[in-house]
């Protein structure tokens, strides 16, 4: 792992963010939005904590076998930072079909807001950079048996 890729952590963290704080702006009590802003909480923990471990050896100087050991900890923390992120993704989706379908019915929908753009773009932004830097870590997660 090179330091890039400890800084597109720090990236994936901020853009996640960045769509969790205008998605915590909008004022709707829909279940669906309420568990999409805490599955993306935790997608930012997770990545928070990728960061942290990354430092939290000297690369330069451990052992091989804890090297290996904070690697596997960082593909496993990689690999529920994307599930978290997608789940969220997935009923962000469902809402806003949902909105769609109120609006087709003829129903009353309020419109998106002028920030909506700009936090698709940081979601966007962030799964560009998941399946970039962590594709094989998100689509190869191999099973542990002992």
């Amino acid at each position: 792992m090179t330091y890039y890729k400890a800084q597109t952590t720090n990236s994936i963290a901020c853009c996640l963010s960045c769509a969790l704080d205008k998605l915590a702006l909008l004022d709707d009590d829909h279940q669906g939005l309420s568990s999409s802003r805490n599955h993306l909480s935790t997608a930012v923990w997770l990545m928070d904590e990728h960061y942290r471990t990354w430092h939290s050896i000297i690369w330069k100087h451990s052992d091989r076998i804890t090297k290996q050991r904070v690697r596997e900890q960082l593909k496993t923390l990689a690999y529920d930072a994307y599930t978290a992120f997608v789940q969220a993704i997935t009923l962000l989706n469902d809402y806003v079909e949902e909105q769609l379908q109120k609006e087709r019915n003829g129903e009353p929908v309020t419109p998106p807001p002028p920030w909506w753009n700009e936090m698709l773009t940081s979601l966007r932004l962030a799964e560009s950079a998941f399946l970039k830097e962590y594709h094989n870590d998100i689509t190869n997660k191999q099973l542990r048996l002992f």
